[in-house]
Formats: C-alpha cells, structure tokens, sequence
C-alpha cells in the first residue's frame, strides 16, 4: 500500500510543480515596471486603444425609469513595448495572464468607463485577467451586465422603435494621451452579435458604432468617445393580445348598447357603465407600462381616450334616449317640428320600417292593411241544397210581414249633402277625412232617429207608443255607444302619442348607433394607420 502511494506522488509530482521559466518570465516583466506610468515612448505621442463590444443579451428596457439593461463583452486592445520577450528564452511562452483589481492591478490599463452608466457602482465590469502577449499587445475582456440611461421616446407604444446606446471613453485622459479607436478586425464599426441571444420583446434592428470627437471650452485638447447604438423595435404581438384586441372588442361592445330595446332603463345604464369601468382597468394597465412623462402622450392613450369619449358620449345619448322613451303625454308635448323629424323624415333617412306606414320623400303615409278573405265554395248534395232554399224563402216571407208595422212609421233616412266643406277641407288628408266621415254619419243617425220619433208622435196611434219607447231605447244605446267610442278614440290617441315618443327612441337609437360606429371605424383607422411600421 505505501509502494502504490509513493508511485502515484511520484508520477504527479511534475505535474504539479510550477514552470521556473513561467516564473522567471513574470519576475522579469514586473521588474522596474510602474503600472502608473502610460506605455509610451515619446510622451507627446497617444496611445491608441481599439474598442469593440461583444452584446451578448438585452435583458430588460425599463420604459418607467426609462433604463436599458443589457449583458456585453468590452474587448480593449494596446501595446505595452516594456512588456516584451523572446519565448524562446522562456521555454516558448507566449502569452501571460495579469490579474485586475479596483485598484488597478499590476500593470497599466486604461481608465475608459461607460459614460451613461444608471449603475448604482457606475463600473459594473468585472475585474477580469489581462492577455499579455511576447509581443507586447494586451488584450482585456471585461464582461458586465451595464445599466444605460436611454430617452424612451412613447409616442407610438407598442408600435414604437427605440434608439440607445453605450457611451464609452477615457475618464482622465485626453485625445492626445489615449486615442480611442472602434476595433474593425472582425465585425466593422459595429458590434459583434455573433453571440447575441434574441428578446421576446424587443427585435434588434442594427448596433452601429460611431466615434466622436468633442472640444470643450476649458481645455483645447480633443476628447475622443465612441457610441455603440442599439437599435430596437417592440414586438407588438404580445400586445396585440393583451391589450388592443380586448380593448377592440369592449369598444365594439359598446355600440352593442344602442341595439337594446329602450323597455328597461337599469340595463341600458348598466350595460354602459360596465364597460367604462372595463376601459378605465385597461387605462390602469396602461399608466403602468409607461413612464410618467409629459412630454409624449402614447398612440395607445390616445385610442382609450377616445374610447372613454366615445363611452362618456354614448351613455349620455343613452340617457337622452331613455327620457325620450319614457316620457308621456301627460307633462310632454310633441311638437310639430319634433314629430317630423323623429316620426318621419329621420326614419325616411335612416330607411327604418315602422307597421302601418311607409316612408317616402322625408314623410310618412298611413297604410291601412287590408284583409282579403279567400272563400271557399263547398259542394253539396242536390237535395240539401234545394231544401236550404226553401228555408231562406220562409225566412224571408216572416221577416217582411214582421217588419209592415214598423216600415208603414219608420220616415227617410236623411240624405248628407255635398257642402263645400266637404269639398274644400275633406279631400287633403286621409286621416281628417275618414273622422269627418265617421262623425257625419253619427249626425245623420242622431237626426234620423230625432225624426223618426216625431213622425210617430205625430201619427197618434196607441200602438205608436212601443215604437216610440224602441226608438228611446235606441237612442239611449247610442248616446252610450258615443261616449265609449270618444272613450276609445281618447285612449287610441294617448296609445299612438306613446307609440310615437317610443319609436322617436328607437331613431335616435338607430342615429347614435351609424354616427358612433362612423366615428369609432374612423378614430381606430386613424389611429392605427398613424403608427411608424405598421403602415409600412
């Protein structure tokens, strides 16, 4: 057992033992080597550092606090000439890794941070090793996940495309210390999405880099920044879904209000007061997802507000419609104009159907329904039809003597005369003519008994006197029979009075539902159609 121990430490002894040379080469690189100093030199002459950045991820865009969060490699690039050697001499090593610090480690490296940090540490890069080749060039990969401040612009959320970017350059140095330079070996002047992970939210459209040069009025010395722009566009499926379709539909759904018959108020009223509090949840939902600014109002408010318009407007003209429903003739007057527009002209414009009239150029004609009953001939037997003649002659010869006695007292029924208000008056309407009509034959039977009765007076016979109290009779019955009739004329009128305010209703009713179905297809078309890419 301890023969097969001290054969394993001896087979992994050189394995791990260090490398002398490896050591010797990392003494001679740090002696007399001052990390404070810059590795040039001619101090007059800058010092060029190649940039690129490696975007990995976008994590989160933080519209609210108007924050992008990414995940990115920073690649910088120079040359150290102190930090040169023949590989040779050290067993063919040809690069070596240099610990970072906070503090900045043990050799130079330049001081280049992210301007538009929104980190709470501002560097939020992670100390990573320096690559030092035999050649003297130094190459640094730091990764991080960087907050950047970014102006959201609103104005057509979700269809809305945002442009930021990561604003890097050297926090103590000048242009003509340290040149920083946009590394183009590999990807250009842009950054390496080789390795980038897409959002579900947001589609990257481009990352451009760009270099700037600022002169400042303190100091005449250039001061070199390069941009790397992050192009992005929402992905507005999610939104689609979520947001625009049921908000779509509470929209159509309010229309929906004025197809309900007007016979109970609390439903109407109900119905329009549920989907303004569905519309104002969906205005909540709203003034979470955007940030609380002034300066641009969201396509997509712009469409609730509308909505909330169009809701405020058509419960208010549901109100109107129902106090036009439910109003009697008792404390309302129909007047003339009123009755035109909403009885008649209205219905002719809307091409609306109402039983028992017919709308033609703006007005309205009463058409009585006629009734034509089809009779039928039954075929009978030959016997039964003569003996049911035979009955009707009968019939007949009783009915004629029952009625001499009353046919030798009864006098002429009075003859109506064609006066010239008849003529003149009569012939313009229907209606005025069919009362007028009904009122001269009821004259005419109340003269015509009034004459019977004297005729009989005047005869003087004893058997006169039954004809005469028949004739009261009748007369009574007729006084009775007027009364109920201007009874009924009276309820007809008040009938057809509430008849008329309820299908003046039912046209405004039809009205607000093609101006708000106009007015919601034009606000939604208008709106939409005015975003960035959907129109494209």
């Amino acid at each position: 057992m301890l023969i097969n121990s001290l054969l394993i430490f001896a087979t992994c002894l050189p394995l791990v033992w260090p490398s002398k040379r490896e050591s010797d080469l990392y003494r001679a690189l740090q002696a007399k080597y001052n990390p404070l100093v810059r590795p040039v030199r001619d101090p007059e002459r800058a010092l060029n550092v190649s940039m690129k950045v490696f975007l990995q991820q976008i994590i989160d865009v933080n519209e609210k606090d108007q924050i992008i969060e990414v995940n990115a490699w920073l690649q910088f690039k120079w040359k150290d000439y102190r930090l040169r050697w023949s590989p040779s001499r050290f067993e063919n090593i040809t690069s070596v890794r240099f610990a970072t610090s906070e503090d900045g480690g043990p050799l130079w490296r330049p001081d280049v941070l992210l301007y538009n940090s929104a980190d709470e540490q501002f560097d939020s890069m992670f100390k990573s090793n320096m690559v030092v080749s035999n050649t003297g060039e130094i190459q640094w990969v730091p990764p991080g996940v960087f907050k950047v401040t970014c102006k959201i612009d609103i104005t057509w959320f979700p269809f809305d495309s945002q442009t930021c970017f990561m604003k890097f350059g050297s926090w103590s140095y000048h242009g003509k210390a340290i040149d920083l330079l946009i590394d183009t070996e590999e990807s250009g002047e842009s950054m390496d999405l080789s390795t980038y992970v897409s959002n579900g939210e947001w589609l990257l459209v481009d990352a451009p880099a760009i270099r700037e040069t600022k002169y400042y009025a303190c100091c005449e010395e250039p001061y070199p920044t390069i941009k790397f722009y992050i192009y992005i566009k929402r992905r507005t499926l999610f939104y689609a879904f979520n947001l625009i379709i049921p908000s779509l539909l509470i929209s159509i759904m309010t229309l929906m209000c004025f197809c309900l018959p007007a016979h109970d108020m609390a439903e109407k009223i109900g119905y329009q007061t549920t989907i303004l509090l569905s519309v104002c949840f969906f205005l909540t939902v709203l003034s979470e997802m955007t940030p609380n600014t002034s300066e641009a109002l969201p396509l997509i408010g712009i469409f609730f507000s509308t909505v909330t318009l169009i809701l405020s407007c058509s419960t208010a003209f549901t109100i109107t419609v129902l106090s036009l429903r439910y109003r009697q003739p008792a404390n309302h007057r129909m007047t003339k104009g009123m009755r035109f527009f909403f009885t008649q002209w209205l219905p002719w414009l809307l091409m609306m159907r109402r039983p028992g009239h017919r709308f033609q150029k703006g007005r309205a004609k009463v058409v009585e329904e006629e009734k034509e009953e089809t009779k039928q001939d039954i075929v009978e037997p030959k016997s039964n039809r003569v003996s049911l003649q035979v009955d009707e002659e009968h019939l007949e010869v009783a009915r004629v003597r029952r009625s001499e006695t009353l046919l030798d007292v009864l006098c002429d029924v009075p003859k109506e005369q064609l006066l010239l208000e008849r003529k003149v008056g009569e012939g313009l309407f229907a209606a005025n003519r069919q009362q007028s009509i009904e009122s001269r034959r009821s004259n005419q039977m109340e003269k015509y008994i009034k004459r019977c009765i004297e005729t009989t007076v005047d005869q003087g016979c004893e058997e006169n006197d039954y004809t005469i109290r028949v004739f009261e009779y009748f007369q009574a019955i007729h006084s009775q029979l007027k009364l109920i009739r201007e009874e009924i004329d009276k309820k007809n009128a008040l009938q057809d009075t509430l008849e008329e305010w309820k299908f003046a209703a039912m046209c405004l009713d039809r009205l607000c539902l093609i101006v708000f179905s106009a007015f919601l297809s034009t606000s939604i078309f208008i709106i939409f159609y005015s975003a960035p890419y959907l129109n494209a």
